[in-house]
């Protein structure tokens, strides 16, 4: 049985709008990406927000296989997509068995928990400003290029709706903090002044919670 064939016979076939986990089901499988995509989502407060949207050659719901908890997020089917489902005793043998496919599989769950702990600890900021302000700075320093490419589904993530994101990016504009080009890439104007401005709404956040 060649690779095509194999994956044929192990992987399914999901539609739009099919939920593979809900947030606190138990751990069950791993699902690996073929085709298609999957959203990654988790309620904070009383919103739904989107941590990341997987494509061919990801996978989800490994972190509670690992740690046998669960699920910390409700992944959905966003695009018809062709999955290889991994039941955890099939997940546990292919752990023991492959010091590299265990090494590769760390460092993913590395990455994606220092995603999720940053994103969710800028949710928590009630000011809208703030949250976008503390997005931008972490995706730009990790473009490495001083600029990046605004999403499309920012809003979203961060639990804003789109007319709400257009009028904070148009103030940070006209304060010149940031400048967005024609192709919707953000640059920081202004350094330091970007970064004073973004602790004083960290600060007035946290004290004005307080404070009540």
């Amino acid at each position: 049985m060649d690779k095509e064939q194999a994956l044929e016979k192990h992987s399914k076939i999901y539609e739009p709008g099919t939920v593979l986990f809900y947030e606190g089901d138990p751990a069950s499988k791993l699902w690996v990406i073929n085709e298609g995509r999957i959203q990654i989502s988790k309620r904070v407060f009383t919103e739904e927000i989107v941590l990341e949207i997987l494509g061919p050659g990801e996978f989800c719901g490994e972190l509670s296989l690992v740690t046998d908890a669960p699920q910390a997020v409700t992944a959905t089917v966003i695009e018809p997509a062709r999955l290889l489902v991994i039941d955890a005793t099939q997940f546990e043998a292919m752990i023991r068995a492959n010091g590299e496919l265990s090494m590769r599989m760390m460092r993913k769950l590395a990455g994606r928990l220092n995603e999720a702990q940053f994103l969710v600890s800028a949710l928590q900021m009630r000011n809208t400003i703030g949250r976008v302000m503390l997005h931008l700075k972490r995706e730009i320093e990790n473009s490495g290029t001083g600029k990046v490419s605004v999403p499309s589904d920012l809003a979203k993530m961060l639990g804003l709706d789109d007319v709400e994101l257009e009028d904070i990016m148009d103030r940070l504009v006209a304060k010149k903090l940031i400048k967005l080009s024609g192709d919707n890439v953000c640059e920081i104007v202004n350094n330091a002044e970007y970064s004073r401005y973004l602790n004083y709404l960290e600060l007035r956040d946290r004290y004005d919670f307080f404070d009540k």
